[in-house]
């Protein structure tokens, strides 16, 4: 049986390429995508062969943006809605009650959601209920005097760009609250730790993980997304991620990023991000396909988890970069060679805009 599936756009990126190419690994799915708004940038999603229809929306309120979907929905006779990026999950649980009898994959609710997405909120809950996280404060003259250095500035919710700064003295931190353009209150200041990162992946309902992986990061760019990692198994670290998101109530995919700290032997989470996360490919190739597990969750079929492969993956880039036969048969390119008209697309558009 072939499963209608709808994904809304909106800032492009490969989150989105890839949870498509995820859904059409081995299943029969057909892929329809709309964009609330026209790209200032070249588009190639549409290109990828799996997308069935890419339809920009003419709508800009809310509420006709979801009237023009539901007509969408029963034109091409959609099965399912299916978040992909952060602003999709708060667009969604916001107006859920507008969107007249779609259908949707486990959903977190508006207020645990915004709970997760801000760094403030975030560290209060896990303060509350005694989990380890890093000290966390609102940008203040007194707030700071709580701090040691070498500290971070963090945007308080990050989604569209990684702006995360680090102060290595307090002069330096002066200097970056005083520059123009500055707001302080979309930031926060969080003590920088000096551990081990350690993620995990997750689809969870109503508090109770469905599936999961849990990776190393061996390719990563200082404060930004690991591009080559490692699947690990991980215990302690799975049981404090299962009572977090058990006392959450959390619904949903989410990706955790932890740090370890080896001299306390302790895990602390420093964020909770809710939407699909750059290497969802990756978790694919590990044997465990997320997209496909919220399809067959927003239809209520039991899922059989049986773990994951114990194996390294790279990112197309950093796979290219090592030059070694062995590092590109466990990247992202296998994915892209059945699919390459994106990555042909993007090249071509590079290079007429020289």
């Amino acid at each position: 049986m072939t499963t209608n599936v709808l994904l809304i756009d909106d800032y492009g990126g490969p989150y989105l390429l890839d949870t498509i190419r995820c859904l059409s690994y081995k299943q029969a799915v057909n892929i329809f995508v709309v964009s609330p708004e026209k790209k200032a940038y070249f588009n190639t999603v549409p290109y990828s062969r799996y997308v069935s229809k890419y339809q920009y929306l003419k709508s800009s309120e809310p509420k006709e943006i979801i009237q023009e979907i539901s007509a969408l929905e029963k034109k091409w006779d959609i099965d399912m809605i299916l978040p992909v990026k952060y602003s999709n999950y708060q667009f969604i649980t916001k107006y859920r009650a507008l969107f007249n009898g779609s259908v949707f994959p486990p959903m977190p609710t508006q207020s645990t959601l915004a709970t997760v997405t801000n760094k403030l909120l975030l560290a209060d809950f896990l303060d509350n209920n005694s989990f380890s996280s890093p000290k966390t404060k609102e940008i203040s003259a007194d707030n700071i005097q709580e701090f040691k250095f070498p500290i971070l500035l963090k945007p308080r919710t990050d989604y569209e760009e990684n702006r995360i700064k680090e102060c290595k003295s307090r002069e330096e931190y002066e200097r970056n609250i005083s520059k123009k353009g500055f707001k302080a209150d979309e930031y926060v200041i969080q003590e920088k730790l000096n551990g081990k990162d350690i993620d995990i992946s997750l689809l969870a309902e109503n508090g109770e993980i469905i599936a999961y992986t849990i990776q190393k990061g061996l390719v990563r760019e200082a404060y930004s997304f690991a591009t080559g990692i490692e699947f690990l198994e991980d215990q302690k670290l799975l049981d404090e991620t299962k009572t977090i998101v058990k006392k959450l109530k959390w619904s949903g995919i989410a990706h955790l990023d932890f740090i370890y700290l080896k001299e306390t032997d302790s895990y602390l989470l420093i964020d909770f991000n809710p939407r699909m996360w750059s290497t969802v490919i990756g978790s694919l190739y590990a044997g465990v396909n997320f997209p496909a597990l919220m399809i067959s969750r927003a239809h209520n079929k039991e899922i059989n988890f049986e773990g994951y492969q114990k194996t390294k993956f790279y990112l197309a880039k950093p796979a290219l970069q090592s030059k070694s036969l062995s590092v590109l048969k466990t990247s992202s390119w296998q994915y892209i060679l059945k699919d390459p008209l994106p990555e042909i697309a993007k090249f071509i558009g590079k290079f007429k805009s020289r």
